[in-house]
């Protein structure tokens, strides 16, 4: 029995590594496979879906009816990463209470860091409430730290963080982000940026978007929580267009 059991573990390990390996491999044939259909034209775009919050189409267009929205994509108002005049630009449309937006968050980060001259990126409010309660709410707050020049240490800040936002919740994360907690915390109940946030949830509503995040690669819509290595290809095809 004991000599059975010392055969058996072997094998299971074994079997475990092979899975491993595998799954890999599978993985590295589908950023291989993809990579080549982007450099050929051939890629669906439509079909490209990966992890994202999805919201109700009537429950977006009621959210994003309190400002018409200006249509623009690259907006030159909305926090930025990345050099004006780099020939890819990124738009996301992201919600700070979304699980998914907020792994994408940390492969933007590094995204951004990778491609100093090559790629910028405009980040987009696209808050929704009734899946995450008080995203509108930290929205509002990320332009509060906008106007301090501190957006992205908020983003990073409350992306660290998620749970459900309070105005008392999110008024320590700008005191851990390093904002003058006196003046977010007046600019979040003042209501100055409420329109912004709508328009930018307006904005992404008619662009196509019904979750979180959603990118606009050089105007080319991409759904969910992209894996760093398909958007490190993703971006590599572009540049080669």
């Amino acid at each position: 029995m004991e000599g059975s059991e010392k055969r058996i573990r072997p094998t299971v390990i074994t079997l475990c590594i092979l899975g491993v390996v595998l799954l890999f491999l599978g993985f590295s044939w589908r950023v291989f496979t993809f990579y080549r259909q982007i450099q050929s034209g051939t890629v669906d775009y439509s079909a490209l879906h990966f992890q994202s919050t999805k919201a109700d189409l009537g429950a977006l267009q009621a959210l994003a009816a309190g400002a018409p929205g200006s249509g623009e994509l690259a907006t030159e108002d909305d926090p930025t990463l990345g050099k004006k005049t780099a020939p890819v630009t990124i738009v996301e449309f992201a919600d700070f209470g979304c699980p998914y937006s907020a792994e994408e968050s940390y492969v933007v980060r590094a995204i951004a860091k990778q491609y100093p001259e090559d790629v910028r990126f405009i980040y987009r409010d696209f808050p929704l409430p009734e899946l995450h309660p008080g995203a509108d709410i930290a929205a509002v707050g990320g332009e509060c730290a906008r106007e301090q020049g501190k957006f992205w240490e908020y983003h990073d800040t409350v992306f660290g963080h998620p749970t459900e936002f309070t105005p008392e919740i999110l008024t320590g994360y700008a005191d851990e982000a390093g904002l003058d907690v006196k003046k977010f915390s007046s600019c979040l109940s003042g209501g100055k940026y409420d329109e912004e946030v709508q328009q930018d949830l307006a904005d992404g509503v008619a662009a196509g978007a019904r979750g979180t995040p959603t990118f606009f690669i050089n105007g080319v819509k991409i759904e969910g929580d992209i894996p760093f290595s398909v958007f490190t290809e993703i971006i590599h095809a572009f540049l080669t267009k």
